[in-house]
């Protein structure tokens, strides 16, 4: 387990699942950042989106072995996706709101 780093993970949590970042650092539920505003959570998955790419891309610049610049190569292509995909609904939650909405409520209505 040294030998492929994971020596003081091994040493805490055997080979059990532990979510934490490359510092050891363990995950939290703090990391989800939702307000409830459509456009602040798109533009924080847009944010996440670019954090996440921008990882990956120091992660390339670490290694030389080919099959691990291809498979980290592909995911980074997937967060440009997903940060694409963001974008266009973040687009169509402005529009939206962009239009008057009329409720009514009560009220009788003829047709």
């Amino acid at each position: 387990m040294s030998a492929a780093g994971l020596g003081d993970h091994f040493a805490q949590h055997d080979k059990a699942l532990y979510p934490h970042d490359a510092a050891g650092v363990p995950w939290t539920a703090a990391y989800i950042q939702a307000t409830g505003d459509p456009i602040t959570d798109l533009h924080e998955n847009i944010a996440a989106e670019q954090k996440a790419r921008t990882t990956y891309e120091h992660l390339i610049s670490l290694t030389d072995d080919d099959g691990v610049i291809a498979t980290l190569s592909f995911l980074r292509e997937r967060e440009v996706v997903h940060f694409q995909r963001f974008g266009e609904a973040l687009m169509l939650v402005k529009e939206h709101y962009e239009h008057k909405h009329i409720f009514l409520l009560n009220c009788p209505v003829n047709l």
